[in-house]
């Protein structure tokens, strides 16, 4: 997927390499939800159904690098909280599921990719602050708002992004980046924004409302 490390993901990628935790990935099909049984947040939120598959499953998020940051653990992860059918709704294979390049360090980003015919889809749930996101893409960015979530469609001005398009979602944590790529089968006239905010209304359910 072209320009995965969207934005926060391509500083932190940078500036703290050594730390990014790779998982092991896979297309097998997968458990939905109501399938797989259950696992507890390291969080305080109430348990809920999530994906079992070892291939999903994230990284610790204790490390030398996460300790004493004060910053929350990222809850949503969403390699094993989007369903099957809800990457379908969104308009992804969901035997395309992979786990991405997670980054567990003084910031963390849990990272799942999905893919389409037209489109990638990178979703990278991290606690990086609002504010800090503000900070860092407020300038090119327009506010709006996903099922009731403060949220910015993020215009990256730079020329890698031209064919690529995302939308960040307010969190407890920080925030959930909703990013799609088009493929090389996509209409060169494709707008890679076009149905994006359908796209991040349909995955936002899944976040949870507590998170």
């Amino acid at each position: 997927m072209r320009g995965t490390r969207k934005t926060w993901l391509a500083l932190f990628a940078i500036t703290i390499a050594p730390v990014a935790v790779s998982c092991s990935s896979g297309s097998d099909a997968t458990q939905h939800p109501a399938d797989s049984g259950q696992t507890t947040s390291t969080a305080t939120q109430s348990v809920r159904p999530t994906l079992t598959n070892p291939k999903f499953q994230p990284p610790s998020q204790d490390n030398q690098y996460t300790a004493g940051t004060g910053r929350p653990k990222v809850v949503f992860d969403p390699c094993t909280w989007i369903s099957d059918d809800t990457a379908r709704r969104a308009g992804f294979d969901p035997a395309s599921r992979a786990r991405g390049d997670d980054l567990v360090a003084e910031y963390s980003f849990l990272t799942c990719d999905f893919r389409s015919t037209l489109r990638n889809l990178q979703l990278n749930s991290g606690n990086a602050t609002w504010a800090e996101d503000l900070a860092k893409v407020g300038t090119y960015s327009e506010p709006i708002t996903v099922n009731g979530r403060q949220a910015l469609l993020v215009h990256d001005p730079a020329t890698s992004m031209k064919r690529s398009c995302q939308v960040d979602v307010q969190t407890k944590a920080g925030f959930v980046q909703i990013a799609v790529d088009l493929t090389d089968r996509a209409p060169r006239d494709l707008n890679p924004c076009d149905g994006i905010t359908d796209i991040a209304s349909t995955i936002e359910p899944e976040i949870g409302k507590d998170n």
